[in-house]
């Protein structure tokens, strides 16, 4: 009889041995839970979407065309993230994208073929997401036309800012959705028939990207 109450408490004492390291694991679960995924590496990868843009001009005698515009766009990008806690995330992005934003007139023509970005970019990160705002600088190539005096070409350097979301698939790829406001400042376009074309651009981009994770 002896033997079985010895044995009973022993076996009593492993039981609440292993619950209460249960307990201990799902409580340090609970209260102290790790990040799923870590941001930081460099990524590559690619974005496509759509462009629209509102020209604008300041010099009405030599202006390009004013109205609104837009089209596909698609590009690759590159960057760099930093996870700095549990919550918080900052990186550098450079992208380069093709653009289809362009207005004519009776007297000539003005388009925007291409746009590249460079940009830092930081925000909030749980879980698998990454929220984040983005600011920088935006070069934008531009072609004016005027009619009899043929055309020129210049790339522009401007202001963008934005916000997305990207979430991690797995640990090697993310997907995004992403929002760029571009403002192509007003500037002069001096064409081959030694006419100044005057115009710019408030341009807003939207688009869906997939990165690689190294």
């Amino acid at each position: 009889m002896l033997r079985i109450l010895l044995s009973s408490v022993m076996l009593l004492g492993i039981s609440a041995t292993g619950h209460a390291a249960d307990a201990y694991v799902m409580n340090q679960n609970m209260f102290n839970p790790k990040p799923v995924y870590n941001w930081t590496g460099f990524f590559v990868g690619g974005v496509i979407g759509y462009g629209g843009g509102q020209f604008n001009n300041a010099i009405p005698t030599f202006a390009g065309p004013t109205g609104e515009s837009g089209g596909l766009t698609a590009g690759a990008q590159v960057g760099y993230n930093r996870q700095l806690n549990r919550n918080w995330a900052i990186g550098l992005e450079a992208d380069i994208s093709t653009l289809d934003i362009e207005g004519s007139s009776v007297n000539g023509s003005f388009k925007e073929d291409w746009f590249a970005t460079a940009r830092v970019r930081g925000g909030y990160t749980y879980s698998r997401y990454f929220a984040y705002l983005t600011v920088g600088l935006a070069f934008t190539h531009k072609e004016a036309a005027r009619a009899g005096f043929g055309s020129g070409d210049d790339i522009v350097t401007g202001f963008t800012g934005g916000v997305g979301l990207e979430g991690k698939i797995n640990e090697k790829w993310s997907a995004k959705v992403e929002y760029l406001y571009v403002h192509v400042p007003d500037d002069g376009i001096t064409t081959s028939g030694g006419v100044n074309v005057v115009g710019g651009s408030d341009n807003h981009i939207g688009r869906f990207g997939v990165n690689y994770h190294f």
